[in-house]
């Protein structure tokens, strides 16, 4: 899985996202994650969810999961993902990009497209720290 440039990644969480909860033993060990940020936004289906934007480095050690009955990759980040979160976004500011007019009623493939071009639109330009937009 590993390609010659930095890969965009997203994990869905129902709440928000503390680095300083995730222990030390999960650190050694694998996090799942999608290449496909409307299934992630799934993950994301409560309240205060937010969707991690993780912008991982080529030479990161990514493995392709099993995942029955997605259409979306699952893939396995292996080691500290923390530092290479690039943006926590509310999920609730994607839900409303899927539920616009036009895009409601399109294929998941579709809503998948609109929702990676929103949010390579709002990343950083300029490699910082992860922020909440």
């Amino acid at each position: 899985m590993n390609a010659a440039k930095n890969t965009l990644l997203f994990r869905g969480l129902k709440e928000p996202f503390d680095p300083s909860r995730i222990r030390s033993q999960d650190r050694l060990g694998g996090t799942d994650f999608t290449d496909c940020p409307f299934e992630a936004l799934r993950y994301a289906n409560a309240r205060r969810g937010v969707l991690l934007v993780l912008d991982a480095p080529a030479t990161a050690r990514i493995s392709e999961e099993l995942w029955l009955g997605a259409k979306a990759r699952r893939l396995m980040f292996w080691g500290e993902f923390a530092p290479f979160v690039v943006a926590v976004i509310p999920a609730k500011d994607l839900r409303a990009q899927v539920r616009r007019k036009g895009i409601a009623s399109a294929s998941d493939q579709e809503k998948a497209w609109v929702l990676n071009r929103y949010i390579r639109s709002i990343l950083p330009q300029a490699s910082e720290p992860a922020q909440s937009l």
